[in-house]
């Protein structure tokens, strides 16, 4: 039974839909608490210290 979703009928059986919107959900609540609970200022600003002093240790070498 094609999908009126699809441009392309995947032609999946009502297991695997179950299985792939588990799936699809599990990411994005997955990908919600790593966002919730990352450090992603720190992380800017670590990357921000280390990309200077390799440029100060680029400039000395020369």
């Amino acid at each position: 039974m094609p999908s009126p979703f699809f441009a392309i009928p995947l032609n999946m059986g009502t297991g695997t839909w179950i299985v792939t919107i588990i799936a699809g959900v599990s990411f994005v609540v997955m990908f919600g608490l790593a966002s919730a609970g990352g450090d992603y200022q720190g992380l800017i600003n670590t990357t921000l210290e280390n990309d200077a002093l390799a440029r100060e240790k680029r400039k000395i070498k020369k």
